[in-house]
């Protein structure tokens, strides 16, 4: 069996985890790492690689979009003091 570690933000943790249960991949949580990111061992076999690629895909993009948003809000608070 091969295994995969994904560190996922505390915030994105029911959006993965939605993911993870629909696309039946065997897991476990191992801890935190030094920027407080969940960090989730999946395992597989050769033959769910693509379930594995999606999966990352998937945490990729909401992630990309979890950090947009905060980048965007510190901006306006930004703003907001310079007023």
């Amino acid at each position: 069996m091969r295994k995969i570690l994904l560190e996922v933000p505390a915030k994105l943790m029911q959006d993965f985890t939605e993911k993870l249960t629909y696309l039946e991949l065997e897991n476990s949580i191992i801890g935190k790492n030094e920027e407080d990111e969940i960090e989730v061992e999946v395992y597989y076999d050769k033959s769910e690689s693509g379930k594995v690629d999606e999966l990352e895909e998937y945490l990729e993009e909401i992630k990309e979009q979890y950090y947009q948003e905060l980048e965007e809000e510190e901006e306006e608070e930004e703003e907001q003091d310079e007023d």
